[in-house]
């Protein structure tokens, strides 16, 4: 049972993740016939996704960091892994949610009849990226931090 919820848990937190960095391919391209502020609502609405599968994939994986330098080489691989993975997805959050609102920001004045270029469409196609990236470091962090569990309440390394 508990590896169909590792599964689940996964699938649920790509899922998020390529939904939200979908959203910015959909932005990317967005020429007369659609609003200029469905950019800036595109982007809000990646950024909350984003932060929803971050919480998601950090409270289901626990706290599994080993935080000081001596605990982190005297840890197993597993949570070696788990930390290195959790210090990646929070530094590709912070990254990825700043480019999604940098990129939105500009796009929130406009009515929502007028169309154009949309300012900043590189950040928030490199927020979209992003998004992805953070999907799949979530889930090495998920994988690692519940193989580490499983580690210590058999009592091995």
């Amino acid at each position: 049972m508990a590896r169909v919820e590792a599964v689940v848990i996964c699938l649920l937190v790509l899922a998020m993740d390529v939904a939200a960095g979908g959203r910015h391919v959909r932005i990317l391209f967005i020429e007369c016939r659609q609003p200029v502020r469905l950019a800036y609502e595109l982007g809000v609405a990646a950024a909350a996704v984003l932060a929803a599968s971050h919480a998601i994939a950090n409270v289901a994986g626990g706290c599994a960091c080993a935080c000081s330098g001596d605990k982190l080489r005297r840890a197993s691989p597993n949570r070696q892994m788990a930390s290195f993975a959790l210090v990646l997805t929070w530094m590709v959050l912070v990254v990825g949610l700043a480019l999604l609102v940098l990129g939105a920001l500009p796009n929130r004045k406009h009515k929502v009849a007028e169309c154009g270029v949309l300012p900043r469409h590189r950040f928030l196609s490199i927020g979209g990226v992003l998004c992805f990236v953070h999907g799949l470091f979530c889930v090495v962090y998920y994988a690692s931090a519940n193989a580490a569990a499983r580690e210590e309440r058999r009592g091995g390394p």
